[in-house]
């Protein structure tokens, strides 16, 4: 019979199975995170979507053309006349190519 030496053998661990569901889960969470980054991006605007100061001094000309009354007695209507302000009206008709 051969004697065995318990000291010096070391006992085998058993194989580690390598998990699937890990992978799986760092894929699904990289993909998320894609997805995310994504939507993020196309929320930002743009340089063309971003209005200039003149833009929105006519937004604002025009919104307070829309505010005008709705009355037809002719003092009402001078009042509007009076409150509407025509002064830059022809200000874009340079840049308009003909």
């Amino acid at each position: 019979m051969e004697q065995m030496n318990m000291g010096t053998q070391m006992p085998q661990a058993p194989e580690e199975k390598k998990s699937v569901g890990a992978t799986v889960s760092i894929v699904v969470v990289v993909l998320v995170l894609a997805f995310g980054s994504y939507y993020f991006l196309k929320q930002v605007p743009t340089g063309s979507d971003v209005l200039t100061p003149s833009e929105i001094q006519a937004d604002s000309a025009i919104s307070s053309l829309s505010t005008q009354g709705t009355s037809t007695d002719l003092a009402d209507i001078q009042k509007d006349l009076d409150a509407t302000d025509l002064s830059g009206l022809d200000a874009g008709l340079s840049d308009i190519a003909i």
